[in-house]
């Protein structure tokens, strides 16, 4: 069960106890906390149902990426449904209902479907509900209205008691995303003279540095941040927003920003969401990266995290996240976060690592830990449950026999991370295959292309394929400085900060654990948390004739569910890839389009009302 640690937790204030409810209960967090850390500190691990099978979901992500913990938040003329628990601020009174469950969370009804799972494959819906055409009208269609969404709509009754608005701003250069790369480029751009918007979508800076470890110029990376923050503040030419995403990029250097202005707050007054209507010569693209969960049996069940957001619960908030932990890995990164579960007095079982050859310096690291490593293994299934009871170990290259059972209450996972490509490609951007890291990334000769002819979106950092901490400040220093001057603003050299980041021994592309799997395993083996698309139904969308992939989409909804397929998407293009025996750049990608996170209808209207 997960607990708050009586240390850590950076961005939580422990002097400002908060009181709010979920699913009528009374619970208690801190100032800083999200819904989600908060919930976990009152041992909430179970958070909602998923859509199809009504299967128990926990939060398995710490970002805008998370797909299971999705809430009804408010009452009355301020309910809204569908609000992520990871990127919702905890303030006092705040009211959170789980949703797609009946009569209650822990006891649902729907869960038979689960049960049926087995003929309730992917496509079934367009095999059974075409006979007898009579019962489409009347019996079919009115079943599938009544289970169709996931919260209930508002009551159409109720006028919203929000104001909203729009907010127009003209910029040299634009850039979106507030960690250190992103505040690397701000900088290498602004000393050019340039005037520069820096959109930042979480209410911190810095993004992953200050959890992940490392140094800049010498010093940790919160100094290093705060010291570059108080620069950027000092210059006239630079604005600075947090809590403000970059929602799209269109043409002729177009941008929208989606600024959450009193949803931490709501009783201080003013709009609570404004839209930034951007016009900008060049926007550089700070967005990071994210993590690709990896696909074994049971890697749904609530207690299973992305390796990096259990780090950053117990980094950020203070948040235990079970009292044995198994790590499943198939790079280094995730070493980072056994050795931050260890210095934090967690008990970590076992490192399993499909590499043959293991780790680097990381892996070391943990074993002098006295932290057991096992290299070529593979987690064939974790228990099916409500919470992570038992976790089985096989050999990565079997077909998931001679297993091993140990007991554990949480799992960290990591398959690797993707670039986010989004923004880039919003505009027509395209992509290219990196085969050493197993991922797309922006191509830098296929830009998003202005009016004139030329490219106005330049990536940087970890959005870039870029990893380690030095070669993420080199390239957003460069990245800043190339906008500028395309912006028409005389190059300026700025000298980037110098990271310094243990150096990583190369990934291993792992599609499926393990890697021979068995069908019952493959039927437990989730791609989409919230659609419940398993690698079994993309496996049959192949064998049915679906070659092309938004085809493959369109028939198993991968990539369909609310989070657009952040976590899922390559994890299917490689299972689809595999079962047409082609390669993973042929089969290609689906269409990103904007936005990248939901927004609200009020920010879309601004301060019109019907």
């Amino acid at each position: 069960m997960s607990t708050r640690l009586a240390k850590h937790g950076r961005l939580i204030d422990r002097s400002k106890q908060i009181a709010f409810t979920f699913n009528g209960k009374s619970m208690k967090g801190y100032a800083g906390d999200t819904l989600a850390s908060a919930l976990l500190a009152n041992g909430q691990v179970m958070m909602g149902r998923s859509f199809k099978y009504h299967r128990p979901r926990g939060v398995v992500a710490s970002g805008s990426e998370e797909p299971n913990a999705l809430m009804q938040l408010g009452v009355g003329d301020r309910y809204e449904p569908n609000q992520r628990a990871t990127t919702t601020e905890l303030f006092s009174g705040l009211t959170a209902q789980s949703q797609n469950h009946w009569p209650s969370l822990e006891f649902d009804v729907l869960s038979i479907n689960n049960k049926l799972s087995r003929f309730l494959t992917a496509g079934f819906y367009y095999k059974m509900f075409i006979h007898p055409r009579p019962l489409w009208k009347h019996v079919y269609e009115p079943i599938i209205r009544k289970s169709a969404g996931l919260g209930a709509a508002p009551d159409k009754e109720l006028k919203d008691a929000d104001t909203y608005e729009h907010f127009y701003f003209f910029a040299d250069v634009l850039v979106i995303g507030g960690g250190v790369a992103g505040l690397q480029a701000a900088k290498a751009a602004a000393a050019s003279g340039a005037k520069v918007l820096v959109l930042e979508q979480n209410n911190y800076w810095g993004g992953r540095a200050p959890v992940d470890g490392g140094t800049i110029d010498g010093e940790a990376p919160e100094a290093w941040i705060e010291k570059t923050l108080a620069e950027l503040r000092g210059m006239d030419n630079v604005t600075l927003r947090d809590r403000c995403m970059g929602s799209g990029v269109y043409d002729h250097g177009y941008a929208l920003g989606y600024e959450r202005l009193t949803d931490h707050a709501p009783g201080q007054g003013g709009p609570r969401h404004r839209l930034w209507r951007i016009r900008a010569s060049q926007i550089v693209t700070a967005t990071g990266a994210i993590e690709r969960p990896l696909s074994f049996a049971g890697n749904d069940v609530p207690g299973v995290m992305l390796a990096a957001s259990m780090r950053d619960y117990v980094v950020n908030w203070g948040i235990n996240p079970g009292q044995k932990v198994v790590v499943a890995t198939n790079n280094d990164d995730a070493y980072r976060t056994a050795l931050v579960l260890h210095d934090a007095g967690i008990e970590v079982v076992r490192v399993v690592d499909t590499r043959e050859t293991g780790g680097g310096a990381l892996m070391e690291a943990v074993r002098e830990k006295g932290i057991r490593v096992e290299l070529g293994r593979a987690i064939a299934k974790v228990k099916d449950g409500k919470c992570v009871t038992e976790v089985a170990i096989c050999a990565q290259n079997g077909e998931g026999g001679a297993r091993e059972v140990v007991q554990a209450d949480a799992v960290a996972m990591s398959g690797g991370w993707s670039p986010v490509v989004h923004l880039w490609s919003h505009c027509g951007g395209k992509l290219i295959w990196d085969e050493a890291n197993a991922n797309f990334r922006p191509d830098a000769t296929r830009p998003p292309l202005s009016h004139d002819g030329n490219g106005f979106v330049v990536p940087a950092g970890a959005a870039n394929g870029e990893f380690g901490l030095g070669a993420i400040l080199e390239d957003a220093a460069a990245a800043g400085a190339k906008a500028a001057e395309a912006a028409g603003f005389p190059a300026k050299s700025v000298a980037a900060a110098k990271g310094e980041s243990e150096a990583e021994a190369q990934m291993e592309a792992v599609w499926l654990m393990p890697a021979k799997a068995d069908i019952k395993l493959r039927m437990k083996s989730w791609l989409v948390y919230q659609n419940d698309v398993k690698v079994s139904d993309v496996q049959l969308a192949a064998r049915e004739g679906y070659e092309s992939v938004e085809h493959t989409k369109r028939y198993t909804t991968l990539g369909m569910a609310t989070d657009q397929g952040k976590l899922s998407n390559i994890n299917g293009l490689a299972i689809l890839a595999d079962s047409l025996n082609s390669e993973i750049p042929q089969v290609g990608t689906t269409t990103f389009r904007p936005p990248y996170h939901p927004i609200s209808l009020g920010a879309i209207a601004g301060e019109a009302r019907g």
